[in-house]
């Protein structure tokens, strides 16, 4: 019996390697895709997320809405009294004070994030080959790597369904500097499964940085 077992576990834990060995960093991507955004939709969506988010004691919650026209590169952003829109590279702000550059750094910020794994097709984007696995709060997950020009992002895959549970990235990698954001829960728009819940941790040490709420998300401008 206990042979039996052993044998098992061997073949368990073969089956998980070569698995490991045939799939590659953008397969794994793309199967990810593929369950966020089966039909492609996110390259032409057109719609509003309105986001609440939850800061450490000394900071304010806050709530805002952005709204994406993704086929024109366009992001609206809007939060008590700041309104502003980010065109392509033009930015009009109807109130508040904002500057041009932080306006489009914003854009490029929530276009990204709210955008993944998708994002992850855009030119010019490195996808490792090589992927690992890691346990993350107990559970297994496949791992890839994507390095950016000044930052290393490492992308969580759920095993089964490949839904993307989690994303770090390091600024200073070899001090493990950077933050890790777990995601929970999905919201369905335009046929695409965006995740709910974004809550963010320092890297280097345990400390809560806040969490994201997608409380709604709408179709259209």
């Amino acid at each position: 019996m206990r042979a039996l077992i052993c044998l098992c576990t061997l073949l368990i834990f073969s089956c998980s390697s070569r698995q490991r060995d045939e799939l590659t960093g953008p397969q794994l991507i793309q199967k990810s895709i593929q369950f966020h955004d089966s039909a492609g939709n996110w390259a032409e969506f057109k719609g509003t997320l309105e986001i609440e988010d939850s800061l450490p004691a000394d900071r304010p919650s806050r709530k805002y809405a952005v709204s994406f026209d993704n086929e024109l590169s366009k992001v609206i952003y809007r939060k008590d009294d700041l309104h502003f829109i980010v065109w392509n590279d033009s930015v009009q702000v109807f109130e508040g004070e904002i500057a041009q550059d932080r306006a489009i750094m914003l854009r490029n910020y929530y276009s990204y994030l709210w955008g993944l794994p998708m994002k992850l097709q855009d030119p010019d984007t490195l996808i490792e080959k090589e992927i690992k696995t890691e346990v993350l709060n107990g559970i297994d997950y496949w791992v890839v790597r994507v390095p950016y020009e000044k930052d290393v992002w490492y992308f969580y895959l759920d095993k089964e369904s490949f839904e993307m549970k989690a994303y770090k990235f390091y600024q200073d990698e070899a001090a493990q500097k950077g933050e890790i954001i777990y995601l929970d829960g999905l919201l369905e728009v335009s046929d695409m499964k965006i995740p709910k819940t974004r809550t963010w941790y320092r890297t280097e040490k345990d400390e809560f940085l806040g969490t994201d709420i997608l409380v709604k998300a709408s179709e259209g401008a």
